[in-house]
């Protein structure tokens, strides 16, 4: 059970990575609330049963997410794909992919849009057919414009891989950025390519700072994917062993047979809409 997208592996089935942005809105009432609970959705993260949502208040559900128990979404009303054990401080685009065991911190973004440099301008009339503004003056000085689409298609999907540490006021380019496994991501940063498993970046471009371990640890860790499992299964593991106790012990609880794959019941857009009606 799982779903390979951009090269991560993702242990949900039905994941879509699209620029399509999708969605309900949906007015927040005690029905959602039920349904946050029953789904382990949190939105505080230490006051249990206690959903941040106000009555009435909108919110988000993209119609492509896929939403596994213990996430948190503690800031904003956006509700995107998200794996366990995961928190996100952000309001995150809402068709944004993240792993599990992830961590984004407060104020992430991706920008708006990028414009082609090459064509006589750089404004949305060349690729927008959509703009209200620029039908309205066609249509009223009755003549057209051949448009073609932009080269580099905004607003595609930000995809968090697996413990990810996404650090605040990190910004996103718009054409699609993919996180590895692993990865970090310092504050302040601004991304605008794909960042490999267990790299730390940063900067305004991000470049590679290090790699969290050497690449022999490094390539254990992604033979593990230790991520798909649920960490109370971890019976022997400390919190603060080190990477190569930590390898030995989990591979020791796989090869016996003593844990399983987590493979629990997701949320998706159909809960929220039967909830609602």
């Amino acid at each position: 059970m799982s779903t390979i997208i951009n090269h991560v592996e993702f242990f949900t089935d039905n994941l879509i990575s699209s620029r399509s942005h999708a969605l309900s809105a949906l007015k927040y009432s005690g029905r959602f609330e039920s349904i946050l609970n029953k789904k382990k959705i949190y939105t505080y993260p230490r006051f249990p049963g206690h959903q941040r949502l106000k009555e009435g208040q909108t919110f988000l559900v993209g119609q492509n997410a896929v939403i596994e128990p213990y996430t948190m979404f503690l800031q904003g009303a956006h509700f995107h794909s998200m794996g366990a054990f995961s928190s996100s401080n952000s309001a995150l685009p809402i068709n944004t992919i993240v792993g599990r065991y992830s961590s984004i911190a407060q104020n992430i973004d991706r920008f708006f849009g990028n414009h082609p440099t090459n064509r006589f301008t750089t404004s949305m009339l060349t690729y927008d057919q959509n703009v209200t503004t620029f039908n309205d003056y066609l249509s009223e000085s009755q003549k057209s414009f051949y448009y073609v689409p932009n080269p580099s298609p905004n607003a595609s999907a930000i995809v968090i891989g697996n413990d990810v540490w996404v650090g605040q006021d990190v910004r996103f380019s718009t054409t699609g950025i993919t996180v590895g496994d692993g990865a970090i991501i310092a504050a302040g940063s601004i991304v605008t390519k794909d960042v490999p498993p267990y790299a730390i970046v940063g900067g305004t471009p991000a470049k590679l700072i290090k790699f969290r371990f050497p690449p022999h640890i490094v390539q254990k860790l992604m033979n593990l994917k230790w991520w798909q499992y649920a960490y109370g299964d971890f019976s022997t593991v400390r919190a603060d062993d080190d990477i190569e106790t930590f390898i030995d012990k989990v591979t020791v609880l796989v090869e016996s047979g003593a844990i399983k794959p987590f493979i629990p019941e997701v949320a998706t857009i159909k809960d929220f809409i039967e909830s609602e009606n």
